[in-house]
């Protein structure tokens, strides 16, 4: 008989005063819940750390004991988060020497050699196919390619509760049915944009459940009590067919969902002269919410640069202004994210934050251009790179700090750029007057309008703040790495400073 194993997961915490905070510490990551679901029901003793529900682990002794008298401890690292997994990883290898330490995550995927001199077992990819072997004690050592999972329908319906603590993200929400439970049905992206690690992760071709798996996990969640969800998939509209036959199962359910997606897809062709409306009122009718999409520019020639594949002959900015109508037309309200690169100035900056606002789009966000590890972005900015003392300088790679030299704007420019595009579009709070409006004519308690309003409002003004401070501790950071590094330039040339 199998020895029932002590599993422990961590998902570190976020370097503090980033804008995205407000999204992490809402949605956890899914990889270390789809793994710790498929041990929990073999029988292993499971549990999931996410520091950016419950707070450092290194400051909760209870916590921190259990997770030191595991079996295994899996970490699940992305870019900004790798050196917090590193730290973590070099004290719990100290006090639990017994203990196999395994990274696995996006970036421990494309850095796994610097992963493993933290760790003992690097996962390269997806993890499924070897996470019970790792259990068990029985995998090797060192960085195991793992392949990827052809038949999604093997997953379990996640068990979100697996995570300590999630009951006090549920409060957060008032109720169980006001949040948003992250799922995911699909892995890979049939788009190859250079900045995204999607492709290089899962691929481009795209892998779904079926229509009845992901109905089947769907109402386990709502016996569970959820009654709202936030669709992972990076591209939940990418098959017609398949999108289509899901919302007709969820319809009769009168649930509420998020979901990203391409802003073009209510188009059937590349001439844009026939419209997918079925698909429209599908997603209306199945309750379909908020989209998150990836507008990233207005401007053609940066499209084409970033191989965004955005199709039709007016101008880009033209198509994407009677995209935005036509999802705002449907019922559909938009997170749009925007990105700025080292071509832009100002102006871009200005122009994004206009169309946003003419546009009557509800909540926006800007990035920085970030190369991460696994991207062609990664392979052209490399010799522009300033801040590249990894694994430490890996905490600003997460689209809000510029990392490179060769922008236009320069990198105090670029980020005070950055913070004054947020401010000048969020002069609501974050709710435009549409939102307002259709937020008061939600079907849910007056009460809870109101504190979801205030919420909003609160998250918009404390995350610019936040923002703002960790913007200037950033820029003086890199003044004084600019003037170190032009010291030790005058110093090697015989030159007193």
């Amino acid at each position: 008989m199998t020895r029932v194993r002590k599993v422990r997961f961590i998902e570190p915490q976020t370097r503090p005063g980033r804008p995205f905070n407000a999204w992490i510490t809402r949605w956890p990551l899914l990889g270390p819940i789809t793994l710790g679901t498929i041990l929990d029901e073999r029988g292993h003793d499971v549990a999931i750390y996410n520091e950016n529900i419950s707070g450092s682990l290194l400051d909760n002794p209870e916590a921190y004991r259990d997770v030191t008298s595991a079996d295994l401890v899996g970490i699940s690292i992305m870019t900004p988060t790798a050196a917090r997994g590193y730290a973590l990883a070099d004290r719990i290898r100290l006090d639990a020497p017994h203990a196999t330490i395994a990274f696995g995550g996006v970036h421990a995927t494309f850095m796994p050699e610097e992963a493993l001199a933290h760790g003992d077992v690097v996962v390269c990819g997806e993890g499924e196919s070897v996470i019970e072997a790792l259990a068990r004690g029985e995998a090797a050592r060192g960085i195991i390619r793992a392949r990827p999972l052809e038949d999604l329908d093997t997953l379990p319906a996640l068990n979100h509760g697996l995570i300590r603590d999630f009951d006090r993200l549920l409060q957060r929400c008032r109720r169980k049915e006001l949040y948003e439970l992250p799922v995911m049905t699909s892995r890979g992206c049939p788009h190859g944009c250079t900045y995204c690690s999607v492709t290089s992760m899962f691929g481009r071709r795209v892998r779904r459940q079926s229509v009845d798996k992901a109905y089947r996990d769907i109402c386990q969640y709502v016996d569970r009590g959820f009654r709202r969800l936030f669709f992972y998939d990076d591209n939940f509209t990418a098959d017609r067919q398949w999108t289509r036959a899901l919302l007709e199962r969820l319809r009769p359910m009168h649930l509420r969902f998020n979901a990203q997606a391409r802003i073009d897809f209510a188009w059937l062709d590349a001439s844009r002269r026939r419209r997918d409306d079925a698909l429209l009122a599908a997603m209306r009718g199945a309750g379909a919410d908020v989209l998150y999409v990836g507008y990233e520019t207005i401007d053609q020639e940066t499209a084409i640069a970033w191989h965004k594949g955005y199709r039709g002959a007016d101008s880009l900015e033209a198509r994407l202004r009677e995209d935005t109508r036509i999802l705002h037309s449907s019922g559909l309200w938009i997170h749009a994210m925007f990105v700025l690169g080292p071509q832009h100035t100002e102006d871009t900056a200005e122009r994004i934050v206009h169309f946003a606002r003419a546009s009557d789009i509800e909540t926006m966000q800007i990035s920085v251009l970030t190369p991460f590890p696994g991207t062609p972005l990664m392979r052209e900015m490399r010799p522009h790179l300033i801040f590249a003392d990894f694994p430490a300088d890996w905490d600003f790679y997460d689209g809000t700090h510029c990392v490179y030299d060769h922008a236009r704007l320069g990198v105090v420019r670029l980020q005070q750029t950055l913070i004054q595009a947020h401010r000048r579009f969020y002069g609501w709070l974050g709710w435009s007057r549409r939102r307002l409006r259709a937020a008061m004519e939600e079907r849910l308690p007056l009460r809870d309008k109101l504190a979801q309003l205030w919420a909003n409002a609160r998250t918009a003004r404390t995350v610019l703040r936040d923002w703002r401070c960790e913007t200037n501790a950033f820029v003086e950071l890199f003044l004084a790495r600019k003037a170190k590094s032009m010291d030790t330039s005058n110093l090697e040339g015989g030159r007193l400073p």
